[in-house]
C-alpha cells in the first residue's frame, strides 16, 4: 500500500494537486509516497505513461483524475495520476503484485472507523498524530550539568576504608620562642611536637530512581526516542551530586532524617563560623579566615589581604592548588570594577601587538595576582543555598512537599543567650541597618520545599499571586525572633524550616538568610529562629579553597552505586548511593569571604 496513505484528506489532496496540478508533467518522476517501485528504472516513469499504459486486476483503466479512494475522512489523490496497476512487467519486464481497489476502498473504512474517535484528544482524531514526525533524538536541558559541579569535580577524593575516618593534623614541630643558642658541652632541651587527632562519619547522598514496565518495553523495541534507564541514572545521579555539591558548602548535622538521625556533615561555612567547636571537630573557629564583608562588594584589595593571611597565618608557601570559588555576580563585579578602575586610569595609547582603541573591554579575568601567588577564579552556581537564593514563586511544589507554614509572633528586642547582633549602626556600606525589615518562611522535608508562608494558592495547588509577608522595625544592636508554626507534613516529616528576608515588601525581591531544623520525632507544634543578620539578604559568600588531600578533601567510601530494588509492582526502581564526606583539616589554608553585596562605584 502507498505510504501515502498515512496521510489525511484535505491536506494530502492539497500537497499532490499543488505537485502535479494542470497539465501532465511528462519530467515528474514517481514519488515514494505514490508507489513503492524499488527500481531505480521508476525514473524514467511519467504520470502520463503509467496511467495510460496499465489496467488494473478489476479491468478498469486508470485515467487522470480518478478518485481512488472514498469517505469523508479517506486519502484522496484528486486530480492526480493514479500509477496503480495489477502488474508492471511491459515497463519492467518482472511481475510486481499491487494493491485492488477493493483492498483500498477496504482500508479507507478503516481509517474513516480509527479517525472518528472522540475520546482521543487534540491531534489525534483529526490524524494529526499520524502525520510524519522529525523528532530530534537529543533532549535539550536548562539545568545544570557535569560542568557546573565544580567542587566536585576539582577537589581530591581519598579512600575511608570504614564509616569512621580519622585523620592526624600536626600543630607545631616543637616550640620556637625560647632561645636560640645552648651552653658550650651541654645539650639543648628536647623538643616536643604536637598532634591533634580529628574524626568524621561518612553519610550516604541517596535518591530512588525507576521507571514503569511500560517505558522499559517501549525502551528494549525501540519505542521512545531515548533509553529510559539511562535517562533516569543521569537524572539521578546529578541529583545526587547536585546535593552533595550544595551540601559541601551548607550541610548542616542538625538537620536531621526523618526518624531524627544525624545524616549530614557540616559544610564549609559551618565549619567556618561555628564559635561553639560542636561542628568544627571540636576546633575553635578561626575569625582571621572569614571576611564580613557586611554588604560592601568584593574588591582587589580584599584579595591581596586574603592572600597575605594565608601565607602568613596558613603557612601556604605555594597557591599551585589555590581556587576561589564564587557565584557568577560575584565574578562579574570584580570584572565590572577592573573595567571602572581601569577606565579611569589608562592612557589612550595602544598596547603592543594590538591595533584600534588602547583600552580593550570585556576581557576575561582568570584570576587576581598577589604577591604571594595567583588566586584563579571559577563560578559556581551551588554557593546559594537555595536556587538563585530565592523561594518557591511559581508552579507547583514537588509531590508530598509539606504545606507552607506561617509566622506566628515575629519581636525585634536585645540579643540573649550570648547571641550577638550584627544589625550595625555603620556597615560596610557606610550606612545604617536600621529600618524594616520584611520576613517570609517555607517549610522542607525530604521531598522538597513548599510555598512561602503567606502565598496564595489555587485550587490545584500552583501560585496564583504574591506572598503577604511580616514585617518587623529593627534598631542597631538589636535581633529579630520569629515564631514559626509548621503546616501539614503531607506524608513526609518535617525537618526544616527556611526563612527569606527583604527590605522590600516584595517576595520577588527576598533571599534566603538561614534555617532551622525541626526535630521530626519530637513534631513541635513551633520553632523559632533568631535573625542576628549575620547572613544579609541580597548577598553572596565566596570560598577560597586549597585542595592538597592533607588540607581539604572528599573522604569517599564508595563511588556512585547502583542497588537495584526487589520489583514489587509495574515499576522498576533502584537506589543511587553515595558514601562520602567533607573533610576540612586545615581551616587556616580556607577563607570565607560573606555577605558580599553588588558592586557599586559610587561606594
Amino acid at each position: 500500500m502507498p505510504s501515502v496513505i498515512t496521510q489525511t484528506g484535505a491536506r494530502v489532496e492539497s500537497r499532490l494537486a499543488e505537485r502535479v496540478a494542470g497539465a501532465p508533467a511528462p519530467s515528474a518522476l514517481l514519488s515514494p509516497e505514490w508507489l513503492r517501485i524499488p527500481d531505480p528504472q521508476r525514473t524514467a516513469l511519467t504520470y502520463d505513461s503509467i496511467a495510460k499504459s496499465y489496467r488494473g486486476q478489476d479491468g478498469q483503466v486508470f485515467q487522470p483524475g480518478a478518485r481512488l479512494l472514498t469517505g469523508d475522512q479517506a486519502v484522496a489523490l484528486t486530480n492526480a495520476r493514479n500509477p496503480f496497476a495489477a502488474t508492471y512487467s511491459q515497463m519492467f519486464g518482472k511481475s510486481y503484485s499491487l494493491v485492488r481497489q477493493s483492498f483500498l476502498n477496504g482500508r479507507a473504512l478503516d481509517f474513516e472507523r480509527a479517525l472518528a474517535s472522540t475520546n482521543l484528544g487534540a491531534g489525534y482524531a483529526d490524524g494529526t498524530a499520524m502525520a510524519t514526525l522529525n523528532l530530534d533524538t537529543t533532549m535539550t536541558s536548562v539545568l545544570y550539568d557535569n560542568q557546573h559541579l565544580v567542587m566536585w569535580n576539582w577537589l581530591n577524593r581519598v579512600p575511608s576504608i570504614n564509616p569512621l575516618y580519622q585523620w592526624t593534623e600536626r600543630d607545631q614541630y616543637g616550640s620556637i620562642r625560647g632561645g636560640f643558642g645552648f651552653t658550650q658541652g651541654g645539650v639543648p632541651k628536647t623538643g616536643v611536637a604536637a598532634w591533634t587527632r580529628n574524626q568524621a562519619l561518612v553519610c550516604f547522598f541517596g535518591v530512588r530512581r525507576g521507571i514503569t514496565d511500560v517505558e522499559a518495553q517501549s525502551g528494549l523495541l525501540g519505542g521512545v526516542m531515548v533509553d529510559p534507564v539511562q535517562e533516569e541514572d543521569r537524572d539521578g545521579a546529578f541529583q545526587v551530586l547536585g546535593r552533595a555539591e550544595l551540601n559541601f558548602t551548607w550541610g548542616d548535622p542538625t538537620v536531621t532524617d526523618n526518624y531524627g538521625n544525624t545524616v549530614n556533615y557540616p559544610g564549609m561555612f559551618m565549619q567556618m563560623t561555628d564559635t561553639t567547636g560542636n561542628y568544627a571537630y571540636g576546633r575553635a573557629a578561626l575569625a582571621s579566615n572569614v571576611l564580613d564583608l557586611q554588604g560592601r562588594y568584593l574588591n582587589f584589595t580584599d584579595l591581596n589581604s586574603i592572600a597575605a593571611i594565608l601565607y602568613d597565618k596558613g603557612k601556604l608557601g605555594s597557591f599551585a592548588n589555590l581556587r576561589m570559588f564564587a557565584p557568577p555576580s560575584v565574578l562579574e563585579d570584580l570584572s565590572n570594577l577592573r573595567n571602572y578602575t581601569e577606565r579611569r586610569i589608562l592612557a589612550p595609547e595602544v598596547p603592543a601587538g594590538r591595533s584600534g582603541i588602547g583600552y580593550v573591554t570585556g576581557e576575561p579575568l582568570p584570576g587576581h595576582a598577589t604577591n604571594f601567588g595567583l588566586i584563579p577564579y571559577t563560578a559556581s552556581i551551588f554557593l546559594d543555598e537555595v536556587p538563585n537564593g530565592q523561594p518557591l514563586l511559581t508552579g507547583a511544589p514537588e509531590a508530598e512537599s509539606p504545606a507552607m507554614p506561617t509566622i506566628s509572633d515575629a519581636v525585634a528586642g536585645s540579643p540573649t543567650g550570648g547571641q550577638t547582633s550584627y544589625f550595625l549602626a555603620e556597615n560596610g556600606l557606610g550606612q545604617s541597618d536600621s529600618g524594616t525589615y520584611y520576613y517570609w518562611v517555607s517549610a522542607v522535608n525530604d521531598s522538597g520545599e513548599s510555598f512561602v508562608s503567606g502565598m496564595s494558592i489555587s485550587a490545584s495547588g500552583e501560585a496564583t499571586g504574591s506572598a503577604t509577608s511580616t514585617s518587623v522595625a529593627v534598631a542597631a544592636g538589636q535581633v529579630v525572633t520569629l515564631t514559626i508554626a509548621p503546616g501539614p507534613s503531607n506524608g513526609q516529616p518535617l525537618t526544616q524550616a527556611r526563612v527569606y528576608r527583604s527590605t522590600q515588601d516584595d517576595v520577588n525581591t527576598a533571599s534566603i538568610i538561614g534555617h532551622v531544623a525541626i526535630n521530626p520525632v519530637s513534631t513541635p507544634s513551633s520553632v523559632t529562629f533568631t535573625d542576628t543578620n549575620s547572613r544579609r539578604s541580597g548577598c553572596k559568600i565566596a570560598l577560597i579553597l586549597e585542595r592538597t588531600p592533607n588540607n581539604l578533601a572528599i573522604a569517599q567510601m564508595a563511588p556512585l552505586t547502583k542497588y537495584p530494588l526487589a520489583i514489587v509492582q509495574t515499576k522498576v526502581e533502584w537506589l543511587l548511593l553515595l558514601y562520602h564526606v567533607l573533610v576540612i583539616k586545615a581551616r587556616q589554608r580556607c577563607y570565607l569571604i560573606k555577605n558580599i553585596g553588588p558592586f557599586s562605584p559610587n561606594v
